[in-house]
């Protein structure tokens, strides 16, 4: 049996159309009797035309599936085509969201300075006060004196 085995191996080796998918066809077929043999293509259109039979009665049953996948087949298209064209845009728009971004932590950089100069200028606002009255306090001393 090893020995027939190896001698299947070896002939559907040297056969040019056996492939590793047709290596189990090529087997069976080199147990068969010749009078088997006569009858494979005979038997291989019968199956052939049974399966395209099967084929075309599956594709008669399912005919509103096929439309409907090569409807949405179409759509799906269309769809990915105008997800395509957004994404084109999108990306050509980017580069100005990134220059306005840039330009808006810029501006806000310089509003949170201000706005620090300003808290420091009220949490300083009294003693401030007392320095801007000084010259006038100065003058009204300097007048009563005299």
């Amino acid at each position: 049996m090893e020995i027939e085995n190896r001698e299947d191996g070896m002939v559907a080796g040297l056969l040019p159309l056996a492939n590793a998918s047709q290596q189990p066809y090529v087997s069976e077929l080199l147990s068969f009797t010749l009078d088997r043999l006569h009858k494979e293509p005979e038997l291989l259109r019968v199956d052939a035309e049974r399966i395209r039979r099967q084929m075309q009665e599956v594709a008669v049953g399912n005919y509103r599936a096929f439309i409907a996948a090569a409807d949405a087949l179409c759509s799906i298209r269309e769809e990915v085509s105008a997800v395509d064209h957004y994404l084109e845009s999108l990306i050509t728009e980017v580069p100005k969201l990134t220059s306005g971004c840039t330009e808006f932590i810029d501006a806000a950089q310089q509003i949170l300075e201000k706005r620090k100069l300003n808290r420091m200028l009220l949490a300083n606002h009294s003693t401030l006060l007392d320095l801007l009255e000084i010259p006038q306090l100065m003058d009204t001393y300097v007048f009563k004196l005299l």
